[in-house]
C-alpha cells in the first residue's frame, strides 16, 4: 500500500484531502448529532462551517500574502491574485445564508407542531 500511494503523489494528494475533509466535519457533526439530533446538528454544523469558512476567506483577502506587497507576480496585480479567495469567501457566504434561512425555516416547522 505504502508503495502504491508514494507511486502517485496526486492520487495520495486526494485520498489526504478526503480523509482531512471528513475527519474535520465528521468530528463536529458527530458531536452535534449527540447532542441535537439528526436534522438539527446538520444544520448547525452547516451553518457554523460555512461561517468560518467566510471568516476565514476574509481574513485571507483582507491580510495575504504576507512578506513585500506583491506589485507584479507574473502579469497578476494584487487585485487578480485575490479573485480566488474573493470567489471563495462569496459562495461560503452564499452557503452559510442557505444554512441560516434554513434553520430559520426548520424552527418554524417545530413551533408549528
Amino acid at each position: 500500500m505504502r508503495s502504491l500511494l508514494s507511486a502517485n503523489l496526486f492520487v495520495t494528494g486526494i485520498i489526504l484531502f478526503a480523509a482531512a475533509i471528513l475527519v474535520f466535519y465528521g468530528t463536529i457533526y458527530l458531536l452535534n448529532y449527540t447532542n441535537l439530533g439528526k436534522k438539527l446538528g446538520f444544520l448547525v454544523t452547516g451553518a457554523a462551517v460555512g461561517g468560518w469558512m467566510t471568516i476565514g476567506s476574509l481574513l485571507y483577502v483582507l491580510y495575504a500574502p504576507r512578506g513585500p506587497r506583491p506589485v507584479e507576480i507574473e502579469g497578476l496585480n494584487p487585485f487578480e491574485i485575490r479573485i480566488i479567495p474573493i470567489t471563495y469567501m462569496v459562495v461560503s457566504f452564499i452557503v452559510f445564508v442557505a444554512f441560516v434561512v434554513a434553520l430559520n425555516q426548520y424552527e418554524k416547522a417545530q413551533e408549528g407542531e
